[in-house]
């Protein structure tokens, strides 16, 4: 795998990093960093697997790394509450050189100061996450044909992620367990227009003691 394909891959799902922060907290003035967000700031140990497909259509691995990613510095704009994040990643084989990512992760703030939808920016781009119960977070995108034609599929019709983040306490360690569920429409060599719905994506983060 190509550091462009790295880079592709990177994008797509790192934005399930955290987003776990209850909204609970409420502020007075600017300035002030809520429960909330100060209940990130660490870091974390992951190890990931990325699936995709083989010239047959079955689903094969793609990619697999482990990780290291620090969440800090955390600013009050007046308007959101962010950390900065960065990951450090150390891909499999060792012939891809480690790579690393930054991007900041927070909260909208509400009209009181309170954290509101929390929200990611990476490339300049800005993402939500939607909460589903205490520990469960959800999120949906579109996958590019870039990024899925380094999966196998060579002639994408369409294509979609849908992500699942649960937060877990294993023997008194923070954990946070991740998987992407990708549905996608691709023509293959032959012409053949095809559906699949497969896991793309699996992995975890562990908060280091």
């Amino acid at each position: 795998m190509g550091k462009s394909k790295t880079s592709i891959l990177w994008v797509s799902i790192s934005i399930f990093i955290f987003a776990f922060g209850a909204p609970s907290s409420s502020q007075d003035k600017a300035g002030d960093i809520p429960e909330d967000l100060m209940a990130l700031i660490g870091s974390y140990n992951g190890e990931w697997t990325a699936y995709g497909i083989d010239d047959s259509g079955r689903v094969v691995e793609a990619a697999g790394w482990i990780d290291t990613i620090t969440m800090s510095d955390p600013v009050n704009d007046g308007n959101r509450v962010y950390a900065k994040t960065t990951d450090i990643m150390y891909f499999d084989g060792g012939h891809i050189p480690p790579m690393t990512v930054t991007g900041i992760e927070g909260y909208i703030l509400n009209e009181d100061g309170s954290p509101g939808d929390y929200f990611f920016e990476m490339y300049g781009q800005v993402y939500h996450m939607y909460k589903l119960n205490e520990n469960t977070w959800v999120y949906v995108m579109p996958a590019s044909p870039q990024e899925m034609m380094n999966f196998g599929f060579t002639d994408l019709i369409s294509a979609q992620h849908i992500s699942t983040k649960v937060v877990t306490n294993e023997d008194g360690i923070e954990t946070h367990r991740i998987n992407r569920i990708t549905t996608v429409n691709w023509k293959d060599k032959s012409g053949e227009e095809k559906w699949i719905q497969y896991n793309s994506l699996e992995g975890f983060h562990k908060r280091l003691q």
